[in-house]
């Protein structure tokens, strides 16, 4: 009788186990299908950043703070000889945009700022309601000048876009 009741209880226990087992199977097939539509999602999404917000503005001066040593960034539409940029940074903490006709004064998040390769980084820097990430990579290097592509970010509460860029940096 004792035999009889563990070898009971043994497959009452493998029973449920394998109802266990075909709950947790039941549980990626419908999140298979999500996969597959964010695949989808993937593949229809442009190349180039959708704008959702104002364009930077090309800056009116250089700062006297960027002396020396600095990176300058422009479209990747514009040449870098017009020396018409939309973001200039000293190369240390302090970086610099416009945005509806006012300069915006940005701070580099050292934790946040990462080198990703000896040839691509990523920088974020932020102000008073906005956060800039600047990824770049370095195309050419000649002397001490550096030539960049790459992308600026600006997130805020009212914008959210992505900008193509290339610039050159250097001392």
């Amino acid at each position: 009788m004792k035999r009889f009741a563990v070898i009971l209880l043994t497959a009452l226990v493998f029973a449920h186990c394998a109802d266990s087992d075909g709950a947790k199977d039941s549980k990626p097939k419908p999140s298979t299908p999500k996969k597959t539509e964010k695949k989808a999602a993937v593949k229809t999404t442009p190349a180039t950043p959708v704008f959702t917000g104002p364009r930077l503005e090309f800056l009116k001066s250089i700062p006297g703070s960027i002396d020396g040593c600095g990176e300058f960034f422009t479209y990747d539409t514009c040449k870098l000889s017009d020396e018409k940029y939309v973001f200039l940074s000293d190369m240390g903490d302090f970086a610099l945009i416009r945005i509806k006709g006012k300069d915006i004064e940005l701070k580099k998040n050292r934790r946040e700022s990462k080198q990703l390769t000896a040839i691509s980084s990523i920088e974020v820097y932020y102000a008073v309601g906005y956060k800039v990430i600047v990824r770049k990579k370095e195309e050419k290097v000649v002397d001490e000048l550096y030539t960049y592509s790459g992308t600026i970010q600006i997130i805020s509460k009212k914008i959210k876009t992505t900008f193509k860029v290339r610039g050159e940096g250097g001392c």
